[in-house]
């Protein structure tokens, strides 16, 4: 411990919670749809409509750099999630819609399948990282009285949809894929209150 100069500690979740909170309560009313990336995060704002208010991109460039310690590049997405949920808090969002990181999993032994390998560390980056940011998100969301919610990310980049949404609305791929997501969320909680109706 005393060799790297830090002690680290381990706590349960409940105490985080409750001394680490930023907002005790979120009156907003939109919706976050966010695509995360390894060098980036998207998050478009949406409202109940779909119809979109607001987009902003959370870099962390230097993490995607080869050769990047780890543990720093924990601490730089740390900083840039933090950054994201403190905008989206700030811009009304209620509730954020995140990749679900099994379907992820399964998307990711399709791309390897076809031959969508770049280089060695591609597993890593895309698969192991990308759903660790999934995961630190979701954790913190708490902390901003934000709700998260998963849902399926197929067809979010890559299809026509995708595409016709770049060009109509103007923007770059990724933030394209965090505006399906916020949308596709939408409909689905809303297929759920029909459910239970």
């Amino acid at each position: 411990m005393w060799i790297h100069g830090e002690i680290q500690l381990t706590i349960p979740l409940d105490f985080y919670y409750k001394y680490m909170t930023r907002y005790k309560r979120n009156y907003g009313k939109l919706y976050g749809g966010v695509d995360v990336n390894t060098d980036r995060v998207n998050l478009a704002i949406v409202d109940r409509y779909g119809r979109l208010r607001d987009v902003k991109t959370f870099w962390f460039k230097d993490v995607a750099r080869k050769g990047y310690p780890r543990r720093k590049a924990r601490i730089l997405v740390g900083i840039a999630i933090h950054e994201m949920l403190q905008y989206a808090y700030h811009h009304g969002v209620r509730t954020l819609f995140l990749e679900n990181p099994s379907v992820l999993g399964k998307l990711r032994l399709l791309w390897i399948k076809d031959g969508k390998i770049l280089h060695r560390n591609y597993n890593w980056k895309v698969s192991v990282f990308r759903n660790s940011i999934i995961e630190m998100r979701a954790i913190k969301t708490l902390l901003y009285s934000i709700k998260v919610d998963y849902v399926n990310p197929k067809g979010t980049t890559r299809s026509k949809e995708h595409n016709e949404t770049m060009i109509k609305n103007g923007l770059d791929k990724h933030t394209t894929s965090a505006y399906l997501i916020a949308v596709r969320g939408i409909k689905r909680h809303a297929m759920m209150l029909k459910a239970i109706v």
